[in-house]
């Protein structure tokens, strides 16, 4: 219930945008409407006499926002006509007579509600010009004589031709009155005011509402199409009298839950609207953070730390105003660190816009089944508690990788900097198998592991599941299973994260990682890994006269790294003895550099340490900040030609 009221209170806030059209902008829906994808356009003049008909192609502008009853926006099956744009079986009233279908019994459902509509205080000159064209009992006949239609030899209407890929009999169609101007009636915020007075009005019973607890005409049937058009799943729903929807419990569905009708419309139109305007949906999860007591707008969870804030309008900050670098950390004029301080400024600009009694919310949605939405997280808060989750959160779970910045119609651009990967970055490098240039995996997975991820961002001091740690810490274990790009950034960038942020929340930082950790026996293998790694790459690698590698092979050091995590002891003599010969090719300063980082290490790895336990996650950094520091010093001595 405390959804709902969130929800409902966040359309108040919102109302006036209800029914305006706004270039390609998603549509707040206004109370008792809802969207069909049209197929057919019709105009006709204020009289009601026909002037012309032509097909839609399919395409987001065919999405048509049509009034709706409770009856005919959760309709599957039986008559429940839409009050005035709907389907041929229903408007035309020579169907029967074009298909040999008799839905003659549709037609004079259909009739009968627009008439009572048409002849009511709340009618409007669209509404008495549609009733009067339909009256007559001629529309496929006047879309056929247009060529909108087509017949068979036989002269019957049949789906063998199709629009929009549907066949014609299923056709919706809309309306477009022609006077003055020429009105089209989706687009009539007077006629969308008028249609919910006069549904209004018809209430019935009234009774207890759960949700704002007042005594109301409350909604037995709620809408649908929560996530996209074509969705059938609901958030609430009670048809099943002979199933287990509340029978043992309640011995009506009315005792389970009721909900008014205009509480209920306000919290699913906005909940629709907000997930078309900036909500994440991927792998069949949906996932919305919005902010609920007034308009503004919210960082984004589901993207990481740089992108998160890409939704901000006036988020003080221009991506294209950056040349970057397109590898991680080896190019000499890295812009890493002027951005982070520029995009840092701009947060804090952020920020300082929220006020003190601002509120934000988070939901995630899941299909339960094909008819149901489950509702896998919920939490609403106080918008300065949002903020500084997310600000904890990028502040810890954060490295140095390169990504993808920038809105697509401003020319996206890659970057090197730290960052925090988004929950999907995560699940990817905890479960992903590379396909192609980037990583894949079963969506159910995705979305649970994301759905997993939620709770660490909103809630300061909750760490990551150390099972979800031990996957991505076996993934980065597997260099040979991906290309390199791909493994170092997607996956291990990834990884040393994750083990940050864990490690940050224990009350250590990682500023002094290999210091702190001197005579830590994961870290130590580790840094011995990334000296045994580099030295062979330095041996093995030849360059062209430009300074870059000519051939690039697989080293000893990640042919056996799945092995070594496992057992570094053992494995490590192995992959001294495979380097005898490349040894040879390293000048004496290469080699006197490399003998004398590998004596700092086994001093502090003695006969106690050097055994075959499995390494810890902590391995993975002790790796990565022992190969950056070898990378700088032969930087500082100019002795690599180029990297």
């Amino acid at each position: 219930m405390a959804l709902l009221k969130t929800l409902a209170e966040t359309y108040d806030v919102y109302a006036d945008l209800a029914g305006e059209v706004r270039n390609d902008q998603p549509v707040l829906l206004p109370l008792s409407h809802s969207t069909f994808n049209a197929q057919i356009e019709v105009t006709i003049d204020e009289e009601g006499n026909f002037i012309k008909s032509e097909r839609l192609e399919k395409g987001s502008w065919a999405v048509t926002m049509i009034p709706v009853t409770e009856d005919s926006a959760a309709r599957s099956s039986g008559i429940a006509p839409h009050p005035l744009c709907d389907k041929l079986c229903y408007i035309a009233g020579d169907y029967t007579a074009y298909t040999d279908d008799n839905k003659e019994k549709y037609y004079e459902a259909y009739m009968e509600q627009l008439a009572e509509w048409a002849e009511s205080e709340y009618t409007h000159m669209m509404v008495q010009a549609v009733y009067k064209y339909l009256k007559k009992k001629s529309l496929i006949h006047d879309l056929v004589s247009c060529n909108t239609l087509e017949l068979d030899d036989g002269g019957r209407l049949t789906d063998s031709f199709k629009i929009q890929g549907l066949g014609q009999t299923g056709a919706n169609v809309r309306f477009v009155i022609y006077g003055s101007s020429l009105m089209e009636v989706w687009k009539s915020p007077e006629l969308y005011s008028r249609y919910d007075a006069f549904y209004r009005q018809k209430a019935g019973e009234k009774r207890l509402c759960y949700v704002s607890g007042n005594m109301e005409a409350c909604s037995d049937k709620h809408p649908s199409k929560i996530r996209n058009s074509a969705d059938k799943a609901k958030m609430i729903s009670g048809n099943d009298e002979s199933g287990f929807t509340y029978r043992g419990r309640f011995t009506s569905k009315e005792q389970a839950v009721s909900v008014g009708y205009e509480v209920s419309q306000k919290a699913h139109n906005v909940l629709r609207w907000l997930i078309q305007k900036q909500g994440y949906t991927r792998d069949g999860s949906t996932i919305v953070s919005w902010m609920v007591n007034r308009d503004m707008q919210i960082p984004d969870i589901t993207q990481d730390s740089v992108n998160a804030f890409g939704n901000i309008d006036d988020f003080g900050f221009d991506f294209r105003d950056f040349d970057v670098p397109d590898t991680i950390g080896m190019n000499k004029n890295d812009t890493g660190k002027y951005f982070a301080e520029q995009f840092q400024n701009a947060v804090n600009g952020y920020v300082g816009k929220i006020k003190a009694n601002d509120r934000a919310a988070v939901i995630a949605l899941d299909a339960a089944t094909t008819g149901r939405i489950s509702i896998v997280y919920y939490d609403e808060m106080g918008a300065w508690q949002y903020m500084d989750a997310i600000l904890d959160w990028q502040k810890h779970c954060k490295w140095r990788r390169t990504v993808t910045v920038g809105k697509a119609e401003e020319g996206k651009k890659r970057i090197t900097c730290e960052c925090t990967p988004s929950p999907r970055d995560m699940a990817l490098a905890a479960f992903g198998t590379q396909r192609s240039e980037w990583l894949d995996a079963d969506s159910k997975l995705i979305r649970a592991t994301i759905n997993r991820l939620l709770p660490c961002i909103t809630k300061i001091g909750m760490k990551i599941p150390q099972d979800m740690i031990r996957a991505v810490t076996r993934r980065a274990s597997m260099p040979q299973s991906m290309s390199e790009f791909v493994w170092r950034n997607d996956v291990l960038c990834v990884a040393c994260a994750m083990i940050r942020y864990n490690y940050e929340k224990e009350g250590k930082t990682m500023d002094n990682f290999l210091s702190d950790n001197v005579d830590d026996r994961n870290v130590l293998f580790g840094r011995l890994l990334a000296v045994y790694d580099y030295m062979e790459q330095r041996a093995m690698f030849e360059y062209d006269e430009s300074g870059k590698i000519k051939e690039r092979r697989t080293t000893n050091a990640k042919r056996y790294w799945n092995a070594y995590s496992s057992r570094p002891a053992k494995t490590f003599q192995t992959i001294k003895q495979n380097m005898v010969s490349y040894e040879r090719k390293l000048s004496n300063y290469k080699l006197k550099k490399f003998e004398e980082w590998t004596r700092e290490i086994m001093i502090h790895l003695d006969n106690e340490k050097f055994v075959n336990t499995p390494l810890s996650e902590l391995y993975l950094p002790g790796y990565y900040y022992q190969m950056e520091y070898m990378i700088q010093e032969f930087r500082r001595t100019d002795d690599v030609q180029g990297e």
